[in-house]
């Protein structure tokens, strides 16, 4: 009978420290650590057909790596003058590991796009997937959803957009958690 208890007691005890969670792990992310994009500003004051662009510095997980390092690239995509900026297909970076767009349902204007990346982990295609709005808010430079700050500067001079404010203040980064996806999305 008094093994029995110890024995229950002990069961009772054990059963909690087996539900326990596993240890929780970190979601991998992308970081877009800077922006540079210029696109055509049409009327009187400004200049509506440039060499546009969007150009972003991505801080991304090694997937070599055994602890948690990460990897630094550029991502770039380039309409030339009298071509009206808009969506793009997945092109490669820098580091041809990781891919970006500008898709066609995340376009609305040229300061207000989705961006995409994908990193490539496997041969069959598998990776890891992020996804995050781009908005400029003039009117409001607190907004937290505003992550870029649009300026035209003079006559004849395009729109230039950047993840800074005015004059190099206000630094942010766009932090993107990641999805494990089967391939990339088309």
């Amino acid at each position: 009978m008094y093994k029995q208890t110890i024995l229950t007691s002990v069961l009772s005890l054990l059963s909690p420290a087996l539900a326990l969670p596993l240890e929780p792990r970190d979601t991998p992310e992308f970081t877009i650590t800077s922006l540079g994009a210029t696109f055509p500003y049409p009327g009187v004051y400004g200049v509506d057909s440039v060499n546009s662009f969007v150009n972003v510095a991505v801080t991304y997980p090694d997937a070599s790596s055994t602890s948690d390092a990460t990897l630094n690239t550029t991502c770039r995509v380039d309409w030339p003058a009298g071509t009206n900026p808009g969506p793009t297909e997945w092109t490669a970076c820098a580091n041809p590991a990781l891919q970006f767009r500008l898709p066609a349902d995340g376009w609305t204007a040229t300061t207000n796009f989705r961006v995409e990346l994908f990193e490539e982990l496997a041969s069959n295609g598998a990776g890891l997937y992020a996804t995050h709005i781009l908005t400029s808010n003039p009117g409001n430079s607190s907004d937290p959803n505003a992550y870029m700050f649009c300026l035209q500067m003079g006559k004849f001079n395009p729109l230039t957009c950047t993840l800074t404010g005015p004059w190099g203040q206000s630094p942010r980064t766009v932090v993107m958690s990641t999805t494990n996806e089967n391939g990339r999305p088309n």
